[in-house]
């Protein structure tokens, strides 16, 4: 066999195989972007899951009055916002302002999350919020709203709370929504 026709049928083989490797490698590549999509999906599931769990530790330390408890969920630079007060940054800042009110009881509190969004090492949870409390010498007092409430992972893995934006509502609104635990 001449060498001119070696060198045809090899420029044919090759001809074919180009393609054909192509293919493979786009399927191959549309097959590995399935399989990262499906992966970083059941990692914000994951997330999400453990999110909720610290969220509702965090109701439970909140609803006790317990404010190094509530004040540890916050990450070092971790700030609260409620309406009527500077933001509280820290969660030493957090601790004591919790702690300025010494005997208040919570007759029933709940806190829901509505949507849970994690990007990675961040995530926003979008929820709502009620409770009932007493402050020593005055009335029963009671306060619905809404919260957002931005969560960060940190270096060790664990979750926490880096913004909480707290909105009340004034009584009476959207009374359809059961709010009440």
């Amino acid at each position: 066999m001449s060498a001119r026709r070696t060198t045809l049928r090899l420029s044919a083989l090759l001809g074919l195989i180009a393609p054909l490797a192509l293919i493979a490698c786009t399927r191959s590549t549309a097959d590995q972007d399935a399989v990262d999509a499906s992966r970083e999906a059941a990692d914000a599931n994951r997330a999400a899951t453990e999110i909720r769990s610290r969220l509702a530790d965090y109701a439970t330390a909140a609803a006790a009055v317990d404010a190094a408890r509530s004040a540890s969920f916050f990450a070092p630079r971790g700030t609260l916002f409620e309406p009527g007060i500077h933001p509280l940054v820290s969660p030493d800042s957090i601790r004591a302002f919790i702690e300025s009110f010494p005997g208040v009881e919570v007759d029933s509190s709940m806190l829901r999350a509505d949507t849970v969004e994690v990007f990675g090492r961040t995530a926003f949870v979008w929820g709502t919020y009620f409770e009932r409390l007493r402050f020593p010498g005055q009335p029963e007092s009671a306060q619905h709203g809404r919260f957002v409430m931005e969560w960060r992972r940190d270096a060790d893995g664990l979750w926490l709370i880096e913004r909480y934006y707290r909105v009340p509502l004034p009584a009476g609104w959207r009374e359809d929504i059961d709010v009440a635990p």
